[in-house]
């Protein structure tokens, strides 16, 4: 197998097998099927609730009874994305793990380890003949990366404990204590068609930009697909345009975008042009970044001029990545706006924006800023409630116990701070009453991207220091 020569087995074992079931957001009953399975087998007592989120309880080890009970929680979904030129079904295949040196990653496909490596972990401690520990408890969300469903809809009677390590972050030694809310944005208009005046037409392409998680990765200052497109547009003069689209997930940065547009010129000399600004522009942040214009069949009609132009102003026009960083904990975002998906349908034209803020009212005023922008060139823009930023507790007591055991085992200080992503904590603490969380992980990069991976040798080191920590808590 490819992890034999990785000296957590059992974990990697777990992790093989949750990949190798398919668990797209919405597409989650397999996996599920296979943690209640998994429950019964090592005769472990699991339940799952309403919504779908799985439960698993590990009874206390000896000496342990009297400790208070601990949840480990992950979610079971991942965010699918592929190349371009893969042939994978996430509905039927499983993914194909490759270990590249220290790198866990895939062929072709988005891993998958936001969040299946908190999954195995969680399993792996769950059967380890040598951990000592209290009451554990296992809470395996749904639809965390298209809404945080399983979170909203937990049964709260399901828990017990009332302090829970989220194994859903990204960077090794960093004690999350804090979290964004954020909210997206839906903006419409219908489409009016005319006939095409111009006799050729052709498919510009961005593609080669790395995406990623965008809240995580929205610092790195990447390119957006999107926006570039809409530049790339903006500079063409006179055309018209049939069919825009891009972007896949809300919180993916969008990698690639493509339009078909028709004009009287050649128009290569043009997007040559600002393709070779860009590229200088992104020359470290996105090597790989290129445009591709291919002449195709001309289209008989496209959207007419006032449309067009409306819908690529507002798109050049609104701002879209880091908005603000914060004041109170240097180094981390407060506020960003992830452009993530665009496209025009029969019947209407749509833009998807992801805002995220770790200050409620900052959140609020973003959206604002947005809606009162697209709403200028016509759209309609519609908002949901969003989810709830996570307030610190620089002075739990969970926070104390936990500080102190990581400085006993690693002997070093962890970083303590907040995170500009939706994590559950948030939300679950005001579900459960009395919750008190933080969030660990091990180094994983470009998630939510075909660049995914996870540091084999980092997981392996947060598996050790939760399975030390969950002996030393009391």
């Amino acid at each position: 197998m490819w992890y034999d020569n990785l000296r957590n087995k059992r974990m990697w074992e777990i992790f093989s097998e949750i990949s190798a079931i398919p668990r797209e957001s919405g597409n989650e009953e397999g996996i599920r099927k296979f943690l209640l399975d998994w429950a019964g087998k090592n005769g472990l007592e699991a339940k799952s609730d309403a919504i779908g989120n799985v439960f698993i309880y590990a009874p206390a080890t000896k000496g342990y009874e009297k400790v208070r009970p601990t949840a480990l929680q992950g979610h079971m979904d991942m965010v699918c994305v592929k190349t371009k030129e893969s042939g994978h079904d996430f509905l039927h295949d499983g993914i194909e793990i490759v270990l590249d040196g220290n790198n866990v990653r895939a062929k072709d496909t988005s891993l998958g380890a936001d969040n299946g490596i908190a999954i195995a972990m969680a399993l792996a401690i769950f059967t380890d003949p040598d951990a000592q520990h209290g009451p554990l408890e296992a809470v395996f969300t749904v639809s965390e990366e298209t809404g945080l469903t399983g979170a909203f809809n937990l049964d709260p009677s399901f828990v017990k404990s009332k302090r829970m390590i989220n194994l859903d972050s990204e960077e090794e030694g960093i004690i999350y204590i804090g979290c964004a809310g954020g909210v997206d944005l839906t903006s419409s208009m219908n489409t009016k068609w005319t006939s095409n005046r111009y006799p050729r037409s052709y498919r510009i392409e961005v593609t080669g930009l790395l995406g990623g998680h965008s809240g995580s990765e929205i610092d790195k200052q990447r390119g957006n697909a999107i926006k570039l497109l809409a530049r790339i547009l903006k500079s063409l003069g006179k055309y018209s345009l049939t069919e825009i689209s891009g972007g896949t997930k809300r919180n993916v940065i969008p990698s690639q975008a493509q339009a078909i547009v028709s004009s009287n010129n050649n128009i290569h000399k043009k997007v040559s042009k600002i393709e070779k600004d860009i590229k200088n522009e992104l020359k470290y942040s996105d090597p790989g970044f290129e445009v591709r214009v291919t002449e195709v069949e001309p289209r008989e009609r496209a959207l007419t001029d006032k449309r067009r132009k409306n819908l690529v102003d507002a798109l050049f026009a609104a701002p879209a990545g880091v908005r603000a960083m914060s004041t109170a904990i240097p180094g981390i975002v407060e506020t960003s706006n992830n452009l993530a998906i665009v496209g025009t349908e029969e019947d209407r034209i749509f833009v998807i924006n992801s805002i995220r803020s770790n200050i409620g009212s900052a959140k609020e005023e973003h959206l604002d800023v947005l809606k009162t922008i697209y709403g200028a060139f016509g759209f309609k823009c519609e908002s949901g409630d969003g989810y709830p930023e996570w307030e610190p507790d620089p002075n739990s007591k969970f926070l104390a116990s936990v500080r102190k055991a990581y400085k006993e085992i690693e002997k070093k200080n962890p970083v303590i701070t907040a995170i500009h992503a939706g994590l559950e904590c948030g939300i679950i603490n005001t579900r459960i009453k009395g919750m008190d969380s933080l969030s660990m992980g091990p180094n994983l990069s470009d998630v939510h991207s075909v660049n995914e991976h996870v540091e084999a040798d980092s997981a392996e080191r947060v598996a050790d220091f939760l399975k030390q920590l969950l002996a030393k808590l009391g």
